[in-house]
């Protein structure tokens, strides 16, 4: 009876253990469970990751609005007279009709239509004997300098409005104005920084009109602004 009654409550405890170690075992279950939700989570940090980019696209904003605004600047800028140098005559034309005609030239001592005195720059006078329009007109026009023994060359595509009409006379300016029929021009080329005599050639070509050249001189000193 002694060691049953010894033996009872021990039989007891051993019995009562086996909850506790279940438990113990659900607990370290649901830790593990957790453990790996929060390593998922920690795992899924790609969109944290994506997300902290976001102040980087934040920021990237401006940069476009940036080069947006370049754009525009740029585009502003070759209206208003950005000219550079090309390294040939890019006209192509073997048209042989005698009807577009280089009347006349200055590039200095330049009058308006009412007689002023305005800036030295080049002037072309151009005319047409045909009987429709001349279009598509381009001009390639050259600054030679003998004295420094340079050169350079410039090409203008006139726009599409530019045309010579039937049997009348139309003047293309190249003096970055902004006037009608007034043209870009390169402000740094030899024709505004060179003091030395300068030697001019200009080609003109349009639609199914033969090209037509005309050589100039222009004195030494540089160009002029008005009085």
């Amino acid at each position: 009876m002694i060691a049953s009654t010894t033996n009872q409550p021990h039989h007891a405890s051993h019995r009562s253990s086996s909850p506790f170690r279940g438990r113990t075992a659900v607990l370290i279950g649901a830790l593990a469970i957790l453990s790996a939700a929060l390593g998922a989570c920690g795992s899924s940090s790609s969109p944290t990751t994506s997300a902290s980019t976001a102040p980087r696209t934040t920021a990237a904003t401006p940069v476009v609005q940036n080069l947006t605004t370049l754009a525009l600047d740029t585009a502003a800028a070759d209206f208003t007279g950005v000219v550079l140098p090309v390294p040939s005559n890019p006209i192509t034309n073997t048209a042989t009709a005698q009807t577009l005609k280089i009347v006349s030239a200055l590039v200095e001592n330049n009058e308006d239509a009412a007689g002023k005195t305005v800036a030295d720059h080049l002037e072309i006078v151009l005319g047409n004997t045909g009987t429709t329009d001349a279009t598509n007109v381009e001009i390639f026009y050259t600054f030679s300098d003998p004295t420094a023994g340079s050169q350079e060359n410039y090409y203008a595509k006139l726009p599409d409005d530019f045309t010579v009409p039937a049997g009348g006379r139309r003047l293309a300016h190249f003096d970055d104005t902004g006037a009608p029929d007034h043209f870009p021009v390169n402000k740094f080329s030899l024709y505004y920084t060179s003091t030395n005599a300068l030697d001019v050639r200009i080609t003109v070509s349009a639609k199914d009109a033969a090209l037509q050249t005309f050589d100039l001189k222009k004195d030494a000193g540089g160009a002029e602004a008005a009085d």
